[in-house]
């Protein structure tokens, strides 16, 4: 993953004109610290700093070889060499001079940063510089002698899919791909769950990586992100009038992009998978009439299946075969299954099973063929599997199990001795009921992971701990999950969390207090917090701003415990205030405002950037289903820009109302959150300039104000 080794020439090249800095030149302590940054350019995977100076003034570049080492190097510079030593860290993507041109040549496909230090702090940059790399002598490197496992891979893709942070998702896959800890079709999978999540419909259709995917065997859930991205293609902006729709044109135009995507009754479980089977029905010489009207049965209410079935012509078929290989050629694969399972066992009938469970795409299918392969004798399941094809669709069924078993429910996945593999797990919970287990379970299920994260299970549950989030949030956590939820949020900042667990944590934080809790609940989740403050530094204080932000605007069973938190909080950011960013201290001004705190009063107010230099800043749209964080990121906008307007809008749908708002503001914040993929695709189609929407990944109120911050100032930066 890491760039080539550095050549002496392109170090050279640094050191030249016009970087005054002569290495030749360097004695004692400055020429030691200089040579062990140098050394670290020889391992190509890890990052490092290289000084500079141009001008008479002082910079430091950081070197970072690939995405996870830039994320790193970039929270480090914040730490030792922010404000007041400098003002930003600027990522380089163009050079402005020869120095930055050849410093871009130092890590071809990397990151640079570059850090230009104040008048009077360059022996305070040099002596930081050198305790940071005190900081990496001690820290064992990660190299390709320690390589992550598997799991703990898979554990960064679905956090970083949890809380919106694409790069580190793409930077998971990279790893996946580059040490082939995943064959290529499951990382196409994975690609699939990540562009439905963080992408575009757009993006899903165009991938060069997904071409031919809709013709492969899948799980179900790849076969229902596709579908979705079809119906927002090719069939959401003709739901209105879908019987003056030429739906063999549509048909068509789905076929190109994913042809044969669902074909069978079994991969129909939304209604966005119904309107694909219809469409390919379509297109047969022979449509199956009585597939159709099942399906349509299954969504009685629906107008555009209605529209669809008259356009079949076709009669009825005669009975389906009763033989599983009949079943199998006639495409009921489920049918084929059930119709092996009842005939006399033999090497015939298990293969039929075998290809039908490796279409049918799921655990549980795969589960009931392999048993029919256990229950032959010697002879037949050696003469079975001796064929390089069935050999084939076994280890196929095999890899969507844990040694040919799956568990039944969370409770059984806790308990039980299961493989690492969260993207496995993602499967499986699919199938269970939610309502049903926190009914009956919630408490066993707390208890039980309580016990699993202290013994010799805590790496497996801790990989799969952000699966069991997605799975307990999704769309929106149930009363009865909230004791749950409460427990797993002082699990995750109890367990040495880092940036990304501190960003997961913050979505159960939000759904308790949005659902609500308990007194007990309330300080649960309060003292999880206020132990953290002694483990944070300045880097960690867009997560501080967010987490009081939560807290101060949803009603609290207990506010004198919120009050002494947001104290306690005011305490640790004022510690801070050296070294944090401007639009940082400007943020936590307005939280704190709103506690009626005042913070950083002795410092200077922070300069707001100015309007776009293209256009005069008039109107911001701010989209979000939580209609209590917009107005209040849309009041302290106002009270940022007087003269804007700020109008918002948290409508499930596509409406005329919401593409009027899109094309009628400068900027449009949409905070991705709490967003409907239905409305998010109405704001990309009716956006005139694509930069002008910007995706908030953050949440509450503080998320929204923030990134507008970071738009306008990188809008006003010079070109």
């Amino acid at each position: 993953m890491g760039s080539a080794v550095t050549s002496p020439t392109s170090v050279d090249a640094f050191y030249s004109f016009p970087n005054e800095v002569d290495p030749s030149s360097l004695e004692g302590t400055l020429k030691e610290l200089l040579g062990g940054l140098t050394a670290r350019l020889d391992m190509s995977w890890i990052r490092t700093v290289l000084p500079a100076r141009v001008d008479g003034k002082t910079r430091w570049y950081g070197l970072a070889p690939s995405d996870r080492e830039a994320r790193l190097l970039r929270e480090e510079l914040r730490s030792w060499l922010g404000p007041p030593i400098s003002d930003q860290i600027t990522e380089l993507r163009a050079p402005g001079d020869p120095t930055d041109e050849a410093a871009l040549a130092l890590v071809p496909g990397g990151t640079v940063l570059r850090v230009d230090v104040a008048e009077g702090w360059q022996g305070e940059a040099r002596i930081n510089v050198a305790s940071l790399t005190d900081v990496w002598a001690l820290t064992p490197l990660r190299s390709v002698d320690q390589p992550r496992p598997l799991g703990r891979v898979l554990r960064q893709f679905y956090e970083a899919v949890l809380t919106y942070d694409r790069s580190s998702a793409e930077s998971a896959l990279d790893e996946l791909k580059a040490r082939a800890l995943l064959n290529a079709t499951n990382l196409r999978f994975l690609r699939v769950e990540l562009l439905t999540s963080l992408g575009s419909p757009q993006e899903l259709r165009d991938d060069p990586l997904l071409r031919g995917i809709s013709l492969l065997a899948r799980p179900p859930a790849v076969t229902a992100h596709l579908a979705s991205a079809a119906e927002s293609l090719f069939i959401t902006n003709l739901s209105d009038a879908p019987e003056a729709t030429n739906w063999m044109v549509v048909a068509g135009k789905l076929d190109d992009a994913w042809p044969s995507l669902v074909t069978q009754r079994e991969q129909v479980t939304t209604l966005a998978t119904a309107h694909c089977l219809a469409l390919q029905e379509l297109l047969n010489d022979d449509p199956r009439v009585d597939l159709l009207n099942e399906v349509g049965r299954l969504f009685p209410e629906d107008s555009v299946l209605r529209s669809m079935l008259p356009n079949t012509r076709a009669s009825p078929l005669s009975g389906p075969p009763d033989t599983a290989l009949g079943l199998y050629h006639a495409g009921d694969y489920s049918g084929a299954l059930e119709a092996a399972e009842s005939q006399n066992q033999g090497s015939a009938t298990t293969f039929v099973a075998l290809a039908a469970a490796v279409n049918m795409g799921d655990s549980a299918s795969a589960i009931r063929a392999l048993a029919l392969v256990d229950a032959l004798t010697p002879e037949y399941r050696d003469r079975t599997l001796g064929s390089a094809v069935e050999r084939s669709f076994y280890n196929q069924l095999l890899a969507r199990t844990s040694e040919a078993r799956v568990p039944e429910s969370w409770l059984d996945w806790l308990r039980g001795e299961w493989t690492d593999r969260p993207d496995l797990l993602m499967e499986w919970a699919g199938r269970w009921y939610r309502q049903d287990s926190l009914d009956y379970n919630a408490e066993d299920l707390a208890v039980e992971l309580l016990g699993a994260l202290n013994d010799g299970r805590r790496g497996r549950v801790r990989n799969g701990l952000p699966v069991f989030i997605d799975w307990l949030v999704d769309d929106g956590l149930p009363s009865s999950g909230v004791a749950l939820a409460t427990t797993i949020f002082d699990v995750l900042l109890s367990s040495e969390p880092g940036r990304v667990e501190r960003q997961v944590s913050l979505i159960l934080l939000e759904e308790v207090l949005l659902v609500g809790c308990t007194s007990q609940e309330y300080s649960e989740m309060i003292d999880a917090v206020g132990r953290q403050f002694r483990l944070l530094g300045a880097r960690d204080a867009p997560w501080l701003a967010e987490c009081l932000d939560l807290f101060m605007q949803y009603s609290s069973p207990d506010v004198s415990r919120r009050d002494a938190l947001v104290l306690d909080a005011l305490g640790v950011a004022t510690a801070w205030l050296d070294r944090l960013e401007p639009d940082d201290v400007f943020i936590l001004r307005q939280v704190f405002a709103d506690a009626a705190l005042s913070f950083a009063t002795g410092t200077p107010q922070v300069n707001l950037p100015n309007a776009p230099v293209d256009r005069e800043l008039q109107q911001v749209g701010i989209y979000s289903l939580l209609e209590s964080a917009s107005q209040v990121a849309a009041d302290r906008i106002r009270a940022m820009f007087p003269n804007v307007q700020v109008r918002t809008s948290s409508g499930h749908v596509n409406s005329e109302t919401l593409a009027a708002l899109v094309r009628g503001a400068d900027v449009m914040l949409v905070q991705t959150s709490h967003a409907k993929h239905a409305a998010t695709q109405a704001i990309t189609a009716a956006a005139l300039d694509p930069d002008r929407v910007v995706y908030v990944n953050g949440r509450g109120a503080t998320a929204l104000v923030r990134e507008l911050l970071v738009w306008v100032r990188g809008s006003t930066a010079p070109a």
